[in-house]
């Protein structure tokens, strides 16, 4: 006994948990995951290459698309030629000849300091004639170091002022002539050339040398950073080379070795693997997660209604899976031998049908957001140009969403795939400009493949719409249209037998659709609504007073209470009928709530007549109800009571019609029957003053001709002898 009570105690717990809102809703999405993944990882088979450079390639390699790639190591040779061509940048330095002057100066002071003052003048001489004579050591000397120092010793302060001063003029006709860091050994030779020229002795000569060489410098300063910035300008000056590769074109020839330069065409085609299987596999996982986490938080923050509806997001997926299906068997259409062709097949994915479907079952705006989603993952599926295949597929669905916000009727739907199909052709022939692929055959192919999906979403959408009706319990705007067909059986019953009821409804369906859109409603289920809202008169037609022309009221043979249960008894009639002619649950609301708890006064104030004991509640004389539950039904409830009441009127002037509306909206309103139909005071005026605005010129009053027309044309008719002419009305 115990073990069956665990087994039955756990068999009650998995059905509990299973049966919970959001485990099933956590498990929709899971299943739509894992197809959209199985669809996605269908279209990223392993079906790459991975070639090494000097590999012998086993098979031709060609390229699926059309495609300008770039040759890098070409581009790479023109780049470093450019920037060999970029000359060195200089920076004067202003302060050298100066810097050099003074260097010289020094030289010569130290000189006389030491011939001067020095202790030991030979050797203090010879020493700093040593230290400073690196640079014209190089060169071929007349004198060694100590002879100079001698030479030096004997030599004239005077004559050493002259040796300076010769130093000083030479120095400035050397540097008249720029000297860089790679010219400073040719100005050192010009300066040893022109010394040579001097008329002095063969030392004094020598000490020039010495003098003028070791205070040379460079006027020019290498400026390094802006010579970068020149070798950067210039390489990226260098356009890239391209080559245009055609669809059907052969990269690699089978046996011959792979080179770098292939490899690199490879990769950019998409045909050679830059990285592992799995790693893509990761990213598209990724990716879908991402796109999956976004799109449910969007219904879940802007359509909550949606979202906390399981078989609407049901809906939702089915439509997504159901193009990406669509979408992977048109990817896999080839014709052999005709890669230009091929590349323009992914711009057939249907994705406008899930667009219009979407629109049409849920919401235009969700519709919007869904067709993106969609296009996206066109392009995912689709292999060559990826992100063309995303834009069409977003125009076409676009397009698609346009058409059928307000379907007016069903032709609209066929239209819809027209409109889509010249979308499709402008954009195809677009992208096929920007890319410069462009033939007379490749645009006869596109012209046709962007009317096939025009027309293609439109049957799909309209094939598939009457099954997601019924399968899902939609009213959609299209069944709205059938159920407006004066054919339609329980109208055509209604017209022939109760043909009062039926204009009655048709004034209705009038009064109430004029303010509907006004105050956010939807005017089509509005009309409809109204057109089946008092169906249920059809069981007894004679009871009610509009189809009574002629006839005796039946009421008057009977009690208050009998008629009264008569009268409220069309509203559950109307339900039964509505159920076996299948008509849509947002209709029957129409039938159920019309009434919603009214009283029906008239046979509760006979009652009260008759009633001497008292005990007549007034809970027997009202309808069941329940109250108005949207804007729609309540909006049929005050154009049933308008219209019936107006109609009562001996004289329907302006004013008797304003005052008219203005009570009964308000006995309705104190009456509590609007409470749930979210209704505002706002709205409320509009719908008055759009009834009264009908009202009044349906039951406006004819213009009376004065007595002094009629005699005129009383004269007018004798003078002709036209007995049978009448004044032309005027209304």
């Amino acid at each position: 006994m115990r073990i069956p009570n665990i087994l039955n105690f756990i068999w009650n717990r998995i059905i509990l948990f299973f049966t919970n809102s959001n485990v099933q809703k956590t498990l929709g999405i899971l299943l739509f995951f894992s197809i959209t993944i199985l669809i996605l990882f269908s279209s990223y088979s392993p079906n790459q290459v991975a070639l090494h450079p000097d590999e012998v390639a086993q098979q031709d390699i060609r390229s699926e698309i059309n495609a300008i790639v770039i040759d890098y190591k070409q581009t790479a040779v023109l780049q470093n030629q450019a920037a060999a061509g970029v000359q060195k940048v200089y920076q004067e330095d202003q302060y050298a000849l100066t810097n050099m002057q003074n260097e010289i100066n020094r030289f010569y002071n130290n000189i006389i300091e030491i011939k001067t003052i020095g202790i030991n003048k030979q050797e203090e001489l010879q020493s700093f004639i040593n230290e400073i004579n690196i640079r014209y050591e190089q060169f071929e000397q007349n004198y060694t170091d100590q002879q100079l120092a001698r030479y030096i010793l004997l030599t004239p302060d005077e004559d050493l002022e002259q040796i300076h001063a010769a130093s000083m003029s030479l120095v400035e006709n050397i540097m008249n002539k720029p000297v860089t860091e790679e010219t400073l050994e040719d100005a050192f030779q010009r300066t040893v050339t022109q010394t040579n020229t001097l008329s002095y002795a063969p030392q004094a000569r020598d000490l020039i040398n010495v003098a003028i060489i070791n205070s040379l410098r460079p006027t020019l300063v290498f400026n390094k950073e802006a010579t970068d910035k020149a070798i950067d300008e210039a390489m990226r000056a260098v356009e890239p080379v391209q080559k245009n590769i055609k669809a059907g074109e052969i990269i690699v020839r089978a046996g011959d070795r792979v080179t770098p330069e292939q490899i690199s065409a490879l990769e950019q085609l998409g045909i050679q693997r830059t990285q592992s299987y799995s790693l893509t596999l990761i990213g598209v996982f990724l990716l879908v997660i991402l796109t999956f986490l976004l799109g449910i938080e969007f219904i879940r923050r802007y359509y909550k209604e949606i979202f906390n509806n399981d078989r609407m997001m049901i809906l939702i997926g089915l439509i997504f899976v159901l193009m990406l299906l669509l979408t992977r068997f048109m990817a896999i259409i080839e014709i052999d031998g005709r890669t230009e062709i091929n590349a323009l097949i992914g711009y057939m994915a249907p994705v406008a049908a899930g667009s219009m479907l979407i629109a049409i079952l849920l919401d235009n705006r969700l519709a919007y957001f869904m067709t993106m989603v969609m296009a996206i993952y066109v392009g995912l599926i689709n292999e060559g140009n990826q992100l063309f295949y995303t834009i069409v597929a977003f125009a076409g669905g676009t397009m698609g969403v346009f058409q059928v916000h307000r379907v007016n009727q069903t032709s609209d739907l066929a239209k819809s795939g027209l409109y889509i199909a010249l979308v499709n052709i402008v954009a195809i022939l677009t992208l096929l400009l920007v890319s410069g692929n462009v033939s007379l055959d490749v645009v006869f192919m596109a012209i046709i493949i962007g009317v096939i999906n025009g027309l293609l979403s439109a049957v799909l959408m309209i094939g598939v719409l009457p099954y997601l009706e019924t399968a899902f319990s939609i009213t959609s705007m299209v069944k709205l249209l059938e159920l407006t067909n004066p054919n339609h059986y329980l109208l055509k019953r209604l017209l022939l037998e109760a043909p009062g009821t039926y204009h009655h409804s048709l004034m209705v369906g009038n009064l109430a659709e004029a303010s509907a859109e006004a105050i956010g409603a939807n005017p089509l289920l509005v009309r409809v609504g109204a057109y089946y809202h008092d169906i249920g008169k059809l069981k007894r037609p004679d009871y009610f007073v509009e189809n009574q022309q002629g006839f005796d009221n039946p009421h008057e043979k009977i009690a208050p209470a009998l008629s009264a249960l008569i009268i409220t008894s069309h509203v559950k009639d109307g339900v039964e009928l509505a159920r076996e002619a299948h008509i849509p649950e947002d209709i029957i609301d129409f039938i159920e709530q019309h009434h919603g708890t009214s009283l029906a006064k008239y046979f509760y104030s006979r009652a009260l007549e008759e009633d001497r004991d008292g005990n007549i509640s007034e809970d027997n004389f009202r309808y069941a109800g329940p109250k108005p539950q949207s804007k729609e039904v309540a909006l049929v409830m005050l154009a049933d009571s308008v219209e019936a009441a107006i109609r009562s009127l001996s004289e329907p002037t302006p004013a008797k019609i304003k005052n008219m509306v203005r009570l009964i909206i308000k006995d309705k309103l104190n009456d509590d029957q609007l409470e749930s139909s979210a209704l505002t005071f706002k709205d409320l005026d509009v719908i008055a003053n759009s009834f009264c605005k009908i009202l009044e010129g349906i039951y406006h009053r004819r213009i009376e001709y004065p007595e002094i027309i009629i005699k005129e044309f009383q004269k007018r008719r004798e003078s002709h002898g036209d007995h049978d002419h009448q004044p032309a009305e005027q209304s």
